[in-house]
């Protein structure tokens, strides 16, 4: 509403507690100003958060209590009784009650003080609970002043990312165990329906499998199929696992889908795609290919010099022996190298047709994109004594990257301003950049998302690395559809204005990370 109470400039600095409950439960909110709303909900965000962590507290108290005058074994039984939960759900919160206020007070102090929610305290519990006291002290130190500002995914990434770094041993074990228990699980929903899950997987071969079922279900959708894309995935899943898809090619798959393709459902059409989509490629005869993915590591990481983790973009931080026998699989995909300034962000990139002398893998995916990440620092120090495996595709990236240093890549890449769609180069460097979707908490990788022009084209906005962004369907359609606006005041810096006339910076994650402890 236009007009209406303006609260927002006292409220946005009241900290959790009986005072800001007092003031929000006497708050009318059809009173409050458009242009304050947004702080009423953050304020109600903290006391939600500070009242969790009063539960919390008074849990543990419950369950010590219980257990000094009775059992241990049964002290949940009285928080069962207490809040009429199955005995599995009581259980499950005086784990986590205790684990959160008796190993993680700092993270439960944080919860009390309206820092951070239930969810974020779950994962900082789930990672680090049984850990030894000194690397969990030192993620924490880490990691919990930037926790409100990050998703639970980002925050989810950051500490795997940690852990795997300081304790390669421990994640590589834990990883090993997890891969011996890999199990399908298949059950009936309520609604009658099924759901069919494998759980761990090897996280490099599950992205594959994925990126197969995404690229045939978007390849039916261009040939005409009229179902939702998410139906096309899981119709597809099915056929490939039933083997009704056993043997056929791609474009066989194609026909079979479009032969039983049924009217869209009227009540959840399919959006219309925006503008700036991928021009369509031919749908090729390939038959038991794996299908290639992107996976990114330190250049020093693949050449075995450490252990440092690896990532598989939208899914998260992988071992660096993982990400050593992924990118071995993507030989024939593209490699990008990125050379990174001491903050861990791009001072120039580009493509090497060299390759390591290896053994080859037990296969090779068709496609897929390697980026080869290094501190300029540290492949100076490659350059001089590199390990012999490695020898041309270091010496090609050093070449490369001191030819790239006697230029502005600015005169390659903006060379063509008036042109709609970018270049390679462009859209290559674009995609390193920016790392993912640049909306607010958005964890979509640049290569699956759109490029958006920040000043939009039919507007007369450039296509330049000052004007492009990776943008996922959903938050490009935000942005040309939901009332949002986004300016980039600095290339790769950017501010999303909401309806509401909030607004949100956001800035792509460091391609390298500094030592982290």
């Amino acid at each position: 509403m236009q007009g209406g109470v303006s609260v927002g400039s006292w409220l946005a600095g009241m900290p959790a507690g009986p005072v800001l409950g007092a003031v929000l439960a006497a708050l009318d909110m059809s009173a409050v100003s458009d242009e304050f709303v947004v702080d009423v909900l953050q304020a109600c965000g903290r006391q939600r958060a500070h009242v969790e962590g009063l539960y919390t507290a008074a849990v543990t108290t419950v369950v010590q209590r219980a257990a000094a005058v009775g059992s241990e074994q049964y002290a949940s039984d009285e928080v069962r009784a207490a809040l009429t939960l199955s005995r599995s759900r009581a259980r499950a919160e005086c784990d986590f009650a205790q684990v959160l206020c008796l190993e993680l007070p700092a993270v439960h102090a944080a919860m009390v003080a309206g820092l951070i929610d239930r969810d974020r305290a779950m994962v900082f519990t789930h990672y680090l609970a049984g850990l030894p006291e000194d690397l969990t002290a030192a993620v924490i130190v880490r990691v919990l002043p930037i926790a409100p500002g990050l998703t639970t995914g980002q925050l989810r990434a950051r500490i795997l990312k940690l852990i795997i770094t300081v304790e390669p041993e421990r994640a590589e074990d834990q990883y090993e165990q997890a891969l011996a228990d890999r199990m399908v699980v298949g059950y009936l929903d309520s609604a009658g329906t099924a759901t069919v899950t494998a759980t761990g997987l090897p996280p490099d071969e599950a992205a594959a499998a994925t990126e197969r079922i995404a690229k045939l279900a978007a390849d039916a959708k261009r040939a005409g199929h009229r179902g939702r894309i998410d139906q096309l995935r899981a119709d597809i899943f099915l056929r490939l696992l039933d083997g009704r898809f056993h043997h056929l090619t791609r474009a066989q798959m194609i026909a079979a889908l479009l032969a039983e393709t049924s009217p869209p459902n009227p009540a959840n059409p399919e959006p219309s795609e925006p503008a700036d989509t991928e021009p369509a490629e031919a749908v090729t005869e390939v038959v038991g290919r794996v299908s290639g993915i992107e996976v990114r590591a330190r250049l020093d990481t693949l050449a075995g010099l450490n252990h440092l983790p690896g990532e598989l973009p939208g899914w998260g931080p992988i071992l660096g022996s993982v990400a050593r026998r992924a990118a071995a699989r993507q030989h024939s995909g593209q490699w990008r190298w990125v050379v990174t300034d001491p903050d861990g962000y791009l001072i120039a990139e580009g493509i090497t047709h060299r390759r390591p002398a290896t053994s080859p893998p037990s296969y090779r995916a068709e496609g897929g994109i390697v980026e080869l990440a290094i501190p300029a620092t540290t492949l100076a120090q490659l350059t001089k004594d590199p390990p012999r495996a490695w020898v041309k595709v270091i010496t090609d990236i050093a070449t490369q990257y001191q030819r790239a240093r006697e230029r502005d890549p600015a005169d390659t890449l903006d060379a063509q301003p008036g042109r709609r769609r970018p270049t390679s180069a462009l859209r290559r460097y674009t995609q390193i950049r920016d790392r993912t979707c640049t909306a607010p908490g958005c964890r979509r990788s640049a290569v699956q998302s759109e490029l958006d022009h920040t000043h939009d084209i039919q507007h007369g906005g450039p296509t330049t690395s000052t004007n492009l962004a990776p943008a996922c369907a959903h938050d490009h359609a935000l942005k040309h559809r939901g009332g949002w606006t986004v300016t980039q005041p600095r290339p790769g810096h950017f501010r999303w204005k909401s309806p509401l006339g909030r607004t949100y910076p956001t800035r792509g994650e460091p391609i390298t990370d500094p030592p982290p402890f």
